[in-house]
């Protein structure tokens, strides 16, 4: 009988500790992947959650409004230039916004690090 006896055995434990290896691979491979988005996202250490584009300058960042200015806005201690060319989503201006609030903002970033809002809307909304 093919497979039964001595050779048989190892034959079977060789396979069985081929198929482990490939699993513990892919979950190692997983567990990169995790890591990877909460550096990517700037999740960890932070109460505020950014994401970057990639393939453009447009970067988004959701956090709790801090402080309020005329033109403009802080989160997490950044402060968000509004313009004219600003977009709100589900209000009307920075004056029906409030300290406290949750915003998600899609700002673009100068060379000199100052950010401008392209679109601010409530976070969940």
């Amino acid at each position: 009988m093919e497979g039964s006896g001595p050779e048989g055995l190892v034959q079977m434990f060789l396979i069985n500790h081929h198929e482990e290896v490939q699993r513990m691979k892919r979950a190692s491979m997983v567990l990169k992947g995790l890591v990877m988005l909460l550096l990517v996202f700037g999740f960890v250490g932070c109460d505020t959650l950014e994401s970057i584009n990639p393939f453009g300058s447009e970067k988004e960042v959701t956090g709790i409004i801090e402080a309020l200015g005329d033109n403009s806005l802080t989160v997490d201690g950044i402060e968000y230039r509004v313009t004219d060319k600003t977009e709100f989503e589900g209000f009307n201006s920075l004056a029906d916004l409030a300290v406290g609030n949750e915003v998600e903002i899609e700002y673009e970033e100068d060379s000199s690090g100052n950010r401008t809002a392209k679109e601010i809307e409530l976070a969940g909304g």
